[in-house]
């Protein structure tokens, strides 16, 4: 059975603890700047294994990025080490990954390899005691879609695209070795390392914030492309009417024994439509930052209901 054939179904990624200490090195090395990385491993029976990570180029580096990425591969084998490509990682200050960049190489990689993922880790949300890291791909009718490179209105509405459907999540767990879990079981019997009442810290302002204002200037934005859109769909509709009234002046010429010119062609080849990616991916950077306040919102809320209860059992007068 070819590749292709056997990863039509990803159930999931499990992903090396060693890899991804790799990736969040590499990433907190870099804070502020936007790195990436390959993900080296094996697709079994519909389960991605990430075995190993290493990171790219810097962007200032001159080198081609292909023969570099040939080089270590060859290094790689040559130290019997999985050398199977199946994706990427990027980094994600704040959250903020979903852009064009990230689609056109993440569709470069399904097309080559069809069980890939993009792995994205976020440092800063990371340092506030969650480790952000999620695994994505691209929606196969989004695949199909992009192919055809016709990025009007149009075509979405042809190909039912939403703006929910161009990535989708698959779900993504650490795997350690029996050794770092005695260590960690370990680690979680001394005191010194308790981190029991941590758990209940209520979410960062500072995240809170960043996040409201990431998705306040996408709201902003699409406000702006529906603006242009409106314009645009004006300008087709003057455009369709001077292409009326020449179709009725050939029509008037050829009834009355006339050839006609190539004015009226003109008219009929040259209708522009607005190419609409850029707003369907700032409607999917709504969304996901309307979910994560949302996840936000909802374990603050349980935090200080959990808080409140433990105030209270310990206000409350003693029989």
């Amino acid at each position: 059975m070819s590749r292709r054939a056997e990863s039509k179904v990803l159930q999931g990624v499990q992903i090396d603890g060693l890899a991804l200490l790799k990736i969040i090195k590499h990433c907190n090395e870099n804070k502020g700047e936007s790195v990436s990385g390959q993900l080296l491993g094996l697709n079994v029976e519909g389960k991605l294994e990430v075995t190993n990570s290493f990171p790219g180029l810097p962007a200032e580096e001159k080198t081609d990025p292909d023969a570099f990425l040939d080089a270590m591969m060859k290094l790689l084998k040559q130290v019997n080490v999985d050398n199977n490509s199946v994706g990427w990682y990027q980094s994600a200050y704040g959250g903020e990954w979903i852009e064009n960049d990230i689609i056109r190489t993440q569709y470069n990689f399904q097309s080559s390899i069809p069980e890939s993922v993009v792995l994205v880790y976020d440092p800063y949300t990371t340092t506030k005691g969650n480790l952000a890291v999620k695994t994505y791909r691209l929606n196969p009718d989004f695949m199909k879609f992009y192919k055809t490179k016709d990025f009007s209105h149009i075509n979405f509405a042809k190909h039912r695209i939403d703006s929910s459907d161009i990535f989708e999540e698959i779900p993504m767990k650490v795997h350690n070795s029996h050794l770092i879990h005695a260590f960690l079981y370990e680690l979680q019997e001394k005191d010194t390392f308790s981190c029991e009442f941590d758990r209940l810290d209520l979410t960062s302002d500072t995240l809170f914030r960043r996040n409201l204002s990431i998705m306040s200037t996408s709201i902003d934005e699409l406000l702006q492309d529906q603006n242009k859109f409106s314009y645009n769909q004006r300008q087709v509709q003057r455009l369709k009417q001077q292409q009326q009234q020449q179709r009725q002046k050939m029509e008037a010429k050829l009834a009355n024994g006339e050839t006609a010119d190539d004015e009226t062609t003109s008219v009929r080849r040259n209708i522009p439509y607005l190419p609409r990616m850029d707003a369907y991916l700032v409607a999917h950077k709504i969304t996901h930052y309307s979910k994560k306040l949302r996840t936000m919102i909802g374990q603050s809320m349980t935090k200080m209901f959990e808080v409140d209860a433990l105030c209270r059992e310990q206000t409350a007068p003693s029989l």
